[in-house]
């Protein structure tokens, strides 16, 4: 039976020392911790490093953990001294920052990478040993970006899915590594790519085009003959479980952080109308807890009347102390908290209760029952599940949360105040709006979100994503595109010898040869018309040549070739054998005058665009265009002269990196059509790379061999990824035609 591997940096268990002998407890907080209970729950397996730097073990305590991990079904990956690197060094220094937006932190170290790659590697090795056919493989975040193409290209059988849990840049951000293209390949081994949040699947995408050249089509991405869909999951809490906690912590007695904390913000402590503001992170730069100071302080300047009124109770988690700038958030933090207190406190009230230290599970729930209002205000922030938390903990309805719109967990949560976490007045005027909110008001915003927290948990969310994976891979064995390998080439070449009629339909641009900025430039070179020669020479080929380009260019590059059929500007002129040019249908160009100046004006618009002109069409070149802005232009173009050409009979083709228009009923599948007509082809080859060429694909009968050049979706049964793989197709079928016939002499 098929299994589950999750892979993750850190295993859900870590080693305890509990004075007596060394053991493994369950972790509190992260990935692993938030996918625990669905790990208990599908008996699946876990990859991971087991974190254990500062623990040593004996040899007979090393054979006792493993064993205690083998019975948790749990792998470890052993990491050397220096391997560690790959953690503190590539992960935290240099990524963690960059997609947090804080490209200054950023260090680009080549040995950093080096690491990066060697640990990665031992992930997969380590996958791999305990991967079967029919397992599904699910990697979890940045720190194991190179992972799922890893274990691809050792079992491309296996199904792989990945998850991002922070936030992914804009391509104006990443692009600053050295080693983006790696790592978006490594993310495109996988068959499903998880984002929190449609800004994030939508950076992705971008830097996926901007790099390697892909376009999506409904967040789906052709990769030779697998597909990969993109997606975006918000991740969910465990809902139930949070509320079960704080009814327990309601009616237990002896749930309090201490009898001092408790005082100052449990029910004995609330005089006046006292507020109690909670904030809970962990010591981190992308968390803005200096930001989330200055706007309190702000807050208690500009509204005097709260003091004594109003406490913020903060507490920051120790975390990567060993970081210069961890260190250096900490100081500004104390520094903050210090003059603020100062300040405003009085003998009787501090206006922030900080704490610095670990928060235990039990301490966190209830300190989520004990305050008013949650300010949780990340610069930059994937999900940020502790906003979920409280809203799920505040059992009877009542509670405000002010959240950064940074977060990724704001995009499900717009009931509640959000706010631009680098504008201070903006955060005070939240408080401010939070302290006087109603109560009923507040259950009824809050009632809307828990609703939606109980429905989207965390269950739903990590089988969500399991069942897209199984999708993908439906989807990927219902695509019947395969590639135009050796052995498929094989068998074209021996359909090809025994055939005695053959018809062969070639595109020109993007399959005959490659694209070039002045499209007027493409002209053939000696190999083509060699190519073309040895295909005509045998009296049992026909070749077309079916292209989108005007009659006068095709006529002056193929002078010398009166035995190919051409058809010119995708149906419009044709030229048989032997014969002059001749109108296939009467068609007209007075439309053209309306026409051109928009086009032109895309054109001005558009850095790197150029309008072609052919007899009958108007054609939008942007294949050199910035790829986004391109894209965008194309659908402002289209929008706009769906318009103009509603009543002139005219259609709008969408090709690749081109916007033509012409007469509409015109198009390759028409013309290709009359040249089938009549007749009995015991061979046909057809060749195309563009849209337009779709219709030519779609013409072709059942036995027919249809090929599409790149990987984009089509009707064609086979693909090539290139126009060198097609003249070496072409070079082969000739060369083994020549072969057969030396072999039938005696």
């Amino acid at each position: 039976m098929s299994k589950l591997i999750i892979v993750s940096s850190k295993l859900p268990f870590e080693i305890t020392d509990n004075g007596k002998e060394p053991e493994i407890s369950g972790k509190a907080g992260g990935t692993s911790a938030s996918l625990n209970a669905f790990y208990r729950h599908l008996k699946c397996c876990w990859v991971g490093w087991n974190g254990n730097e500062n623990i040593r073990l004996s040899e007979k305590q090393q054979e006792e953990i493993d064993l205690q991990y083998e019975r948790k079904k749990c792998y470890p990956v052993e990491l050397g001294e220096q391997e560690v690197n790959y953690y503190y060094g590539f992960c935290n220094r240099t990524v963690w920052p960059l997609f947090h937006y804080f490209t200054h932190l950023s260090e680009l170290k080549p040995e950093f990478w080096e690491y990066y790659q060697k640990v990665n590697r031992k992930f997969a090795f380590k996958v791999l040993e305990h991967a079967e056919k029919g397992d599904k493989i699910w990697v979890h975040d940045f720190h194991l970006m190179l992972v799922p193409r890893m274990i691809r290209e050792a079992n491309p059988d296996l199904s792989i899915g990945f998850f991002m849990h922070i936030p992914f840049p804009s391509f104006e951000i990443f692009r600053i590594l050295p080693w983006r293209r790696e790592l978006v390949e490594g993310i495109l081994g996988a068959d499903l790519i998880g984002f929190h949040s449609f800004d994030y699947e939508r950076h992705f995408m971008s830097s996926v085009r901007r790099l390697l050249g892909y376009d999506s089509v409904l967040n789906t991405v052709r990769m030779e003959e697998r597909v990969v869909k993109v997606d975006n999951f918000p991740m969910g809490i465990d809902y139930d479980r949070v509320q079960q906690e704080a009814v327990d912590c309601r009616s237990n007695p002896e749930c309090r952080i201490s009898e001092g904390f408790s005082n100052l913000l449990g029910p004995a402590g609330r005089k006046n109308g006292h507020k109690v503001i909670l904030s809970i992170d962990r010591l981190d730069y992308a968390k803005g807890i200096p930001s989330r100071l200055e706007a309190f302080e702000m807050f208690l300047k500009t509204n005097p009347r709260y003091l004594e009124k109003v406490t913020l109770a903060l507490f920051v988690v120790p975390s990567r102390e060993i970081v210069t700038e961890y260190k250096r958030q900490r100081r500004k933090i104390e520094e903050l908290v210090g003059r603020i207190n100062g300040e405003y406190g009085t003998v009787n009230w501090m206006p922030i209760l900080y704490f610095y230290r670990p928060v235990t599970r039990e301490e966190t729930i209830e300190l989520y029952t004990l305050s008013d209002i949650a300010l949780v205000t990340p610069l930059r922030d994937g999900m940020n599940l502790m906003a979920k938390e409280y809203m799920a903990a505040r059992i009877d309805g009542t509670g405000v949360l002010i959240l950064s719109e940074m977060a990724g967990a704001s995009k499900e949560m717009s009931e509640t105040l959000l706010v631009n976490p680098h504008n201070r007045e903006e955060i005070a005027g939240a408080l401010k709006k939070a302290i006087k909110m109603p109560a009923e008001e507040q259950k009824n915003i809050n009632s809307i979100i828990r609703k939606r927290l109980r429905i989207y948990n965390e269950e739903k969310w990590a089988d969500d994503i399991i069942k897209s994976l199984e999708n993908v891979k439906k989807l990927q064995e219902t695509n019947l595109t395969r590639k135009v390998s050796d052995d498929v080439s094989e068998i074209f070449t021996t359909i090809y010898n025994k055939s005695n009629s053959r018809i062969i339909f070639l595109d020109y641009d993007g399959t005959l040869t490659g694209f070039h900025n002045d499209p007027q430039k493409a002209s053939p070179n000696d190999e083509l018309y060699e190519i073309l020669r040895s295909l005509t020479a045998d009296k049992k080929n026909h070749v077309v040549i079916i292209s989108g380009r005007d009659k006068e260019t095709l006529g002056k590059w193929f002078s010398d070739f009166p035995n190919i059929t051409f058809i010119a500007e995708h149906g419009v002129w044709v030229k048989e054998q032997g014969k002059r040019w001749s109108m296939l249908e009467k068609i007209d160009r007075a439309w053209m005058e309306s026409i051109r100046p928009t086009i032109s004006f895309y054109v001005d618009r558009t850095p790197r665009s150029l309008l072609e002109e052919k007899n009958y069409s108007l054609v939008w070149h942007y294949r050199h265009a910035d790829p986004d802005l391109g894209e965008i232009r194309a659908w402002e173009l289209k929008d706009e002269l769906r318009e103009l050409v509603s009543n002139l009979n005219l259609e709008i083709m969408d090709g690749d990196k081109v916007i033509e228009v012409k007469n509409s009923g015109i198009n390759k599948g028409r013309a290709a059509a009359q040249q089938l007509a009549g007749k009995d082809y015991e061979f046909i080859l057809a060749i195309g790379d563009d849209w337009t060429d779709e219709y030519t694909f779609g013409a072709m009968p059942e036995q027919a061999i249809t090929i599409k050049v790149g990987t984009k979706p089509t009707k064609a049964r086979y693909y090539t990824d290139s126009v060198e793989t097609v003249r070496g197709l072409l070079k082969e079928l000739t060369d083994t035609a020549d072969i057969s016939k030396i072999r039938q002499e005696p």
